[in-house]
C-alpha cells in the first residue's frame, strides 16, 4: 500500500521534509538564542544604570578601557569644552521630531579629551549651533561605544565614532564617548540631554514560535499527503464517480440495468 513512498519523486520529498523541518527548528532555537542574549543584556544594562555614578578615572582604572567593562556604567567628568571642537550628527528623530545630536570634545582635568553627546536639537537650518557653556563643567552621563558604520564625508557625521570624528576636530579621542545627562553649571534650552535608554526583548519570541509552527505544519501536513495518497492509489479500479457508466450506455446495455 505504501510502497509508492520508494519511488524517487517521494525519495526527493522525503529529503525535502527533513531538511525542511531540521532547519525551521534551528532558525526557531537562534530566535530563542537571541532572545536570551537580548535578555541577558538588558539585565547587565539596567544593573549599571542602577549603581551610582563614579569618577571616569575611576571607572577606568578599575575596569580597564575594553568597551563591555566601560559601556552604560555611569560616570562623571570634570574639565572644559573646546568651543572649536563641536560637530553634529545627521538628523535623528526625538518625539517624533528630527534634529541632530550636538558633540562636543571635553578636555578633561588632568587627563585626555573626551567626546561628550551633549545632546538633541530641533532641526532648523537658521538656527546657530548652542555654544558650549565656557569655563570649568562637570558632566554626569553614561559610556557609550562607537555606533557601527562610518562617519561619512558630509559636514554632519553620520554615526558616533569618536575614531573617526577625532580627525574632524585634530583632537586623539578614545574609542568610547559619554552621553551627557547632567551638568553643572546647568544651560538653559537647548541641548536636550540624553535619557536611559528603552530595553525591549523585541520580536525574537515571536519569530521562534513561528519558525516552530512552520515545522508542525510540514510534520503534520506531510503525512496527510501520505496518507490520501496511499488511500486513492488502493482505490479499486472503477471506484468513484468517475468510473460510473454514462446513462445511454445503460440504456444500450439491459444486462447493467439493476
Amino acid at each position: 500500500m505504501y510502497r509508492f513512498l520508494l519511488m524517487p519523486r517521494w525519495l526527493a520529498g522525503h529529503v525535502l521534509l527533513a531538511v525542511a523541518v531540521v532547519t525551521f527548528v534551528n532558525l526557531g532555537l537562534w530566535q530563542l538564542q537571541r532572545l536570551d542574549a537580548r535578555r541577558d543584556h538588558n539585565a547587565l544594562v539596567t544593573e549599571r544604570l542602577a549603581a551610582p555614578p563614579v569618577p571616569l578615572d575611576e571607572l577606568l582604572a578599575t575596569a580597564g578601557r575594553e568597551l563591555p567593562a566601560l559601556e552604560y556604567r555611569r560616570v562623571t567628568v570634570d574639565g572644559r569644552y573646546r568651543a572649536d571642537g563641536q560637530v553634529l550628527t545627521a538628523p535623528r528623530s526625538r518625539d517624533g521630531r528630527p534634529g541632530p545630536q550636538v558633540l562636543t570634545v571635553l578636555q578633561r582635568d588632568g587627563g585626555a579629551a573626551l567626546l561628550v553627546d551633549r545632546g538633541w536639537i530641533p532641526f532648523d537650518r537658521d538656527a546657530p549651533t548652542p555654544a558650549p557653556p565656557a569655563g570649568d563643567v562637570r558632566i554626569e552621563g553614561i559610556v557609550r561605544g562607537p555606533e557601527p558604520g562610518g562617519i561619512g564625508d558630509g559636514d554632519q557625521v553620520a554615526r558616533i565614532v569618536p575614531s573617526q570624528i577625532a580627525g574632524r576636530v585634530g583632537q586623539d579621542l578614545p574609542d568610547f564617548y559619554v552621553e551627557l545627562w547632567d551638568q553643572q553649571p546647568a544651560t538653559a534650552g537647548a541641548p536636550l540631554p540624553g535619557a536611559a535608554p528603552e530595553l525591549s526583548e523585541g520580536s525574537h519570541q515571536s519569530y521562534a514560535l513561528q519558525w516552530f509552527t512552520f515545522a508542525l505544519i510540514a510534520l503534520i501536513g506531510y503525512p496527510a499527503l501520505v496518507w490520501r495518497t496511499a488511500r486513492e492509489r488502493a482505490r479499486p479500479a472503477g471506484d468513484g464517480d468517475g468510473d460510473r457508466a454514462d446513462p445511454a450506455e445503460r440504456r444500450a446495455d439491459p444486462a447493467r440495468i439493476p
